[in-house]
């Protein structure tokens, strides 16, 4: 039976400073130059209609990039504008997104992590999902990621990023997607 994107809590959770999250990477070195990435646990999985009529299911996640190190960080983030499918649901076409609301941890109990979702879809469905961010020394990046489908999948959604060398990669339920880079700046 096809769930619409429900998410089981499969693994146990990390708990910083009374958030929960679901992964978190933390990358040292002159190649990873001193990061932190953590992502959460998905909410959503509710219907979202667009202007146009058609119907999506979502699933809202937050990021967040800690640079540790003693240069800036430039993140850019570029997902692929068309829709793709993932080998663990290959009937399910996929679209991301890069709301442009500030994060506020202490919404995480608030459906969608307090984003105003449909809001943000209205205006930018059809959009390019994209961001460059400068990131101080010691300072962090916290940002929405919203998982669009055609459908609903079987079991759990996972999704977040991880870094290879300075290329970031987004991964749903471990399908790989290149989503950008992180450069140091100085």
């Amino acid at each position: 039976m096809k769930l619409p994107l429900i998410f089981a809590m499969l693994f146990s959770s990390l708990t910083i400073l009374g958030q929960e999250f679901h992964t978190e990477f933390n990358y040292d070195g002159s190649n990873s130059k001193d990061i932190t990435i953590r992502n959460s646990y998905p909410k959503g999985g509710l219907k979202y209609t667009s202007p146009t009529g058609k119907e999506y299911v979502y699933a809202v996640f937050w990021t967040s990039i800690t640079n540790n190190g003693d240069s800036g960080l430039e993140l850019s983030i570029d997902f692929p504008v068309e829709s793709f499918t993932i080998p663990s649901s290959p009937k399910t076409n996929f679209n991301l997104y890069l709301p442009y609301q500030e994060v506020h941890l202490e919404k995480e109990h608030m459906l969608n992590y307090g984003l105003d979702l449909k809001s943000f879809l209205d205006e930018n469905i059809e959009k390019p999902p994209e961001v460059v961010k400068y990131i101080s020394p010691n300072e962090s990046y916290l940002f929405y990621v919203t998982v669009l489908s055609n459908q609903g999948v079987d079991g759990a959604v996972r999704a977040g990023f991880e870094l290879q060398k300075q290329k970031l990669i987004y991964k749903i339920n471990n399908h790989e997607i290149d989503s950008g880079q992180i450069k140091s700046k100085k």
